[in-house]
């Protein structure tokens, strides 16, 4: 087994080893990766934050030693809870929220600190209005459940990649909601399609079409624009 890290501010994880494969999500600067295989230009990964296995280009990251890697999943995870700059000798990124700074070091980069509030409302106001892209984590585009992993790193909490495995996590709640709960959609429990962030107990956000601002009722979110009801309830869960 060979290990790597994330040295590029985003980077595409692939369904196959092709450019034009479905992009099924994103690793973000300084995530500490697995490689499973190696085919041609590209490297079948696996992400040591959230277990999410795909396929990126060898280019994309840089190999590092098995006792550096140890070392590094062993550190205190650190995320940057908004977008931030990064530098180096040789370059200057703009790195996304739920980056991984935390081995920022390791790769010889600084950053400077900033004072962050422990609150995440700042944070998912932040990315309102966001385009939806399915595969994507950032507040230039993102899936529903992009959008909750990625919002929930910079309070340290690291969810699965997916709604439907995001929703084996967390204890339920059936009433008295509150902000950061989450709620689940889908035609079943066994069929979780949809995810979003619960504001208070009238109000949603979630990735539909762009990341929006939905009125959440006990049957599901109701969209105004469409006057229907666009995702079916199953359950709430405080994960928090």
């Amino acid at each position: 087994m060979e290990y790597g890290l994330i040295s590029l501010n985003i980077v595409p994880v692939r369904k196959k080893n092709n450019a034009k494969s479905e992009m099924i999500n994103q690793l973000f600067f300084g995530e500490i990766i697995s490689i499973i295989e190696v085919k041609d230009n590209w490297s079948l990964i696996i992400s040591n934050l959230d277990d999410y296995k795909g396929w990126i280009r060898n280019l994309h990251y840089q190999k590092i030693l098995k006792e550096d890697y140890n070392l590094l999943s062993e550190n205190e995870n650190e995320f940057a809870t908004n977008e931030m700059v990064i530098v180096n000798s040789n370059f200057k990124i703009t790195v996304p929220t739920g980056s991984l700074i935390s081995t920022a070091k390791f790769l010889n980069c600084s950053y400077k600190k900033t004072h962050v509030s422990k609150s995440i409302k700042k944070t998912i106001k932040s990315f309102l209005n966001s385009p939806y892209l399915w595969g994507g984590k950032t507040k230039f585009g993102t899936d529903c459940s992009g959008l909750v992993q990625s919002i929930f790193k910079t309070i340290n909490i690291i969810l699965p990649r997916d709604a439907c495995d995001q929703y084996k996590y967390g204890k339920e709640i059936n009433s008295d909601f509150k902000l950061g709960d989450l709620a689940f959609f889908g035609k079943s429990p066994k069929k979780i399609t949809h995810v979003g962030i619960i504001i208070n107990k009238s109000k949603i956000i979630h990735a539909y079409g762009t990341v929006r601002i939905d009125k959440l009722t006990s049957k599901g979110i109701y969209n105004e624009q469409e006057k229907r009801i666009t995702h079916i309830l199953q359950k709430v869960k405080r994960v928090s």
